[in-house]
């Protein structure tokens, strides 16, 4: 066992059986910038337990990456404020000094950015960057962790895997890097991986491939995964469970099934209705009207109210919490949880 795993080890408590991998309790996060308080996520809550992959699904702006980036402790700390409890594996990360989480990054808990070209370094070959995180966290010999950086290319299904070592990333396909940096995230085998719209950037044949390979590896690999994105189709094809985000809160969370097809929330409804599919041809897309709210400046109550179709005064009065509905499904609609109101399947 190498110096890096024993520390690592060290720092573990031992998780009980049954208990979630991730707790994560009234996570805020605010930026202070010129113009005001930038409240980002506000009061998330929720549970992930070992091997299950969670979509946090919402429009741009919504607070995803920024909960992502939370979790990672990767938030600038002289303008952030960050407040709650992240629990992993019986460690508070916001606790944790700085030191003690570059051990955790990359052997425990790994991240794949939105856009693999500013991710990686330009300066490095592809293998240089993988053997290097590799020999740091693990204490490998360079040729070691090079011969370990081909077996992961070749496990992403890059073709020539050892030629593609020695190269640039400006050098590669955009699909092709986007490979790379799931195989360098996947370099010191991490129990969570932390996905932040990896597709994004990539045309829908390689989204397809891409995403297909993420859950392949995830079922290999028995690995957790949070995946931030705001495409349903994606989120549909990759996730266990689902929590939809607006104005930096859960809305609506449950299994991918009880979402997709029995949404409890008018902005899971209306995400879903304003969603492009093959059975809509000639018909108008029913769009959610108005725009997101000014994160600077929170309207009170429901920040989804003023844009809702099934909006009451009361709605806009007080905060409504995430509560239970039905089985494990979880709503924050005041009309929901005391009316019982439902939607109709968008199709």
């Amino acid at each position: 066992m190498t110096q890096a795993q024993t520390q690592s080890q060290a720092m573990a408590p031992p998780v009980a059986a049954g208990a979630p991998l991730l707790s994560v309790r009234d996570l805020t996060v605010a930026f202070r910038t010129r113009d005001g308080v930038v409240n980002a996520v506000n009061g998330v809550n929720f549970d992930l337990p070992r091997g299950q992959v969670l979509g946090v699904l919402g429009e741009s702006g919504s607070g995803k990456s920024v909960t992502l980036r939370a979790l990672m402790g990767l938030l600038p700390k002289s303008r952030t404020t960050i407040r709650g409890s992240i629990d992993f594996g019986g460690r508070d990360l916001l606790a944790m000094k700085e030191a003690d989480l570059d051990r955790l990054r990359g052997p425990e808990i790994a991240m794949i950015f939105q856009e693999p070209m500013t991710a990686l370094d330009p300066v490095f070959t592809v293998g240089e960057q993988i053997a290097e995180t590799i020999v740091r966290h693990e204490g490998a010999s360079w040729d070691a962790a090079m011969a370990r950086g081909k077996e992961l290319l070749e496990m992403v299904r890059i073709p020539s895997a050892e030629r593609r070592l020695k190269a640039y990333p400006h050098e590669m396909s955009g699909g092709m890097r986007q490979r790379a940096m799931i195989a360098l995230a996947l370099s010191c085998r991490p129990s969570i991986l932390l996905a932040d719209e990896p597709t994004t950037a990539l045309d829908v044949t390689v989204q397809i491939q891409i995403i297909l390979l993420l859950r392949e590896l995830q079922r290999e690999l028995g690995m957790t995964v949070i995946f931030v994105t705001h495409d349903v189709g994606v989120a549909s094809e990759i996730s266990d469970a689902i929590a939809v985000m607006y104005a930096g809160r859960f809305m609506e969370h449950g299994s991918a099934e009880e979402v997709l097809l029995n949404s409890r929330h008018p902005y899971t409804h209306s995400l879903l209705s304003s969603t492009v599919h093959g059975s809509m041809r000639g018909q108008r897309l029913d769009a959610i009207p108005g725009l997101p709210p000014d994160l600077a400046n929170l309207p009170p109550g429901c920040p989804f109210a003023p844009r809702c179709r099934h909006a009451i005064p009361s709605c806009e009065q007080a905060d409504i919490a995430l509560r239970q509905i039905d089985g494990a499904q979880l709503s924050a609609c005041r009309r929901v949880q005391e009316e019982g109101l439902r939607f109709a399947s968008p199709g």
